[in-house]
């Protein structure tokens, strides 16, 4: 397929960089050095984000903020292409495609990956690799559009899933959200303590707060209520197990850390776990 990739830092370039092995690729970004890096990395590349089309797909992969300018941008010239947009709060896309005249056709992949490193310079085309994409439908989409997704995520070395936006922007609050506020607030609560003395442990439980400011501002602030909302089951459950640790409640505390290993032993075989586009 034709594919266009609009945005090249992190996750666009390492779209770019993944399906270039598939599919024949052009790039976009308003960077002009950026442009010229994904030349030499073999993606070449054009001057304007509009001249990504014509094209079976565009995917745009812009910082939140332009997600919305770019479909605008894109939906009047799309003449057949179907716009895939990779942002990780749904819920502004899904009110522009409903909205949206020009018939064109607008798909969510939002790829649960990424890294705290950021830019083009980032990028690897093994990124996605056995990680789970969520495909969202709006209300332009149709099963071209949506096979399209899916197709697209599974050549960049993924799986894929189908969600609702209301869905999706609930999990990604608390999948995502929840542990990026919770490593940057216990990474400040450690700065009491000689860091110096930090071990692996609190080293991996705040990796997250190294996270690029931007990124991290729009994954907080983009669904800043159902973000709160999390932080706050957080918080409450940290205060009932700060009163069972001061009760010195052991059976309580035993059956607590329990639960919470069977849940992260839960979460790896998810991870292995098969799944498609059915």
């Amino acid at each position: 397929m034709r594919i266009g990739v609009a945005g090249l830092g992190l996750i666009g370039g390492s779209l770019a960089l993944a399906l270039r092995e598939r599919h024949e690729v052009r790039a976009f970004d308003v960077a002009r050095d950026v442009r010229e890096a994904a030349a030499r990395a073999g993606i070449p590349g054009v001057e304007r984000v509009e001249a990504l089309v014509p094209a079976d797909a565009v995917i745009v992969a812009t910082p939140m903020s332009a997600v919305l300018p770019t479909l605008a941008a894109l939906a009047p010239k799309a003449d057949g292409a179907v716009l895939i947009d990779v942002a990780s709060v749904r819920a502004p896309v899904d009110a522009f495609a409903r909205e949206d005249a020009s018939g064109a056709r607008i798909v969510g992949l939002h790829p649960m990956a990424g890294s705290t490193d950021a830019g083009f310079a980032a990028a690897r085309a093994d990124l996605f690799r056995d990680r789970l994409f969520l495909v969202v439908p709006t209300a332009s989409s149709d099963s071209q559009a949506m096979a399209v997704a899916g197709i697209l995520a599974r050549d960049a070395g993924g799986d894929a899933t189908v969600v609702s936006a209301d869905v999706h922007d609930r999990a990604v609050a608390y999948l995502s959200g929840l542990p990026l506020a919770a490593a940057a607030a216990t990474a400040m609560v450690a700065t009491a303590q000689p860091l110096e003395f930090a071990g692996p442990g609190l080293r991996d439980a705040t990796r997250l707060a190294l996270t690029p400011e931007e990124l991290a501002l729009d994954l907080l602030l983009s669904n800043s209520m159902t973000v709160a909302k999390a932080t706050k089951t957080l918080a409450d459950q940290l205060e009932w197990l700060s009163n069972v640790i001061v009760d010195r409640d052991r059976a309580q505390l035993r059956d607590f850390l329990r639960a919470a290993r069977a849940a992260r032993l839960e979460m790896d075989r998810d991870q292995r776990r098969d799944r498609s586009i059915s």
